[in-house]
């Protein structure tokens, strides 16, 4: 009797780690799929122009995975994005520059324009369901947004974006949340590509997200506190 509890003990232990782990992007050698967002000393002024110094230090995530094939997208005047992430005061913010050679962003319907898909899950549930889905219009602030996100700005002409998701106490060093962000490449109205950032393979029907992981390897003085604050813009 014992020994039968024993081993129904081990399947269950076994099949909630295997839950867990199918439950997230795997790259090369089944290791997991991430992208360590670091802690920033001085928070990003959001304002859509990548001129903050953050933005130079944080290592960038390449948008070069074919969504729609499953296989490598070659960078080229077609399209070619890129993303970079960091974290401070409970905030995260995402930089995006992105250069595509016909930017369609005079349509009536967002299927038929350029635009980028986030997937933002605080709860790391690891799926990518409707509540994590955040549509950006290229170029475009909207008035009201769906939390965490409060602000979204454009600069260069659509080339550059800047976003800020409030997540409060989530936002802390060792803590991960599901993550993941593509562009929708439309020309003349009709959808041509999509370009996501994800390991080789990945494709569209894969319902599952990647991991965003905040990291830490500084710890702001008190002067560097007093800096930020007089810097940094309203995020409503």
């Amino acid at each position: 009797m014992n020994l039968n509890k024993q081993m129904l003990a081990t399947i269950i232990l076994l099949l909630a780690t295997m839950s867990h782990a199918l439950g997230h992007v795997t790259g090369g050698k089944l290791q997991n799929f991430q992208y360590n967002a670091e802690l920033a000393p001085v928070a990003p002024i959001v304002d859509g122009y990548l001129d903050d110094l953050v933005w130079e230090r944080a290592i960038p995530g390449k948008l070069e995975q074919n969504l729609i094939s499953g296989e490598r997208w070659n960078p080229s005047s077609d399209f070619t994005g890129s993303f970079a992430a960091v974290w401070r005061n409970g905030f995260l913010y995402i930089a995006i520059k992105l250069v595509d050679d016909q930017l369609e962003t005079r349509q009536t319907k967002l299927l038929r324009e350029d635009h980028l898909l986030l997937y933002v899950d605080p709860h790391h549930s690891g799926r990518k369901e409707d509540l994590y889905r955040y549509e950006i219009r290229i170029g475009k602030e909207t008035g009201t947004l769906k939390a965490p996100l409060t602000r979204v700005a454009w600069g260069n002409d659509g080339q550059t974006c800047e976003l800020s998701f409030r997540l409060d106490n989530l936002a802390r060093k060792g803590n991960s949340i599901g993550f993941s962000i593509a562009y929708n490449d439309v020309d003349s109205g009709n959808l041509q590509h999509k370009i996501t950032w994800g390991p080789e393979g990945y494709t569209e029907e894969t319902d599952y997200l990647a991991d965003l992981v905040f990291t830490a390897k500084i710890e702001p003085n008190r002067q560097q506190k007093l800096i930020q604050w007089g810097r940094i813009k309203s995020l409503y």
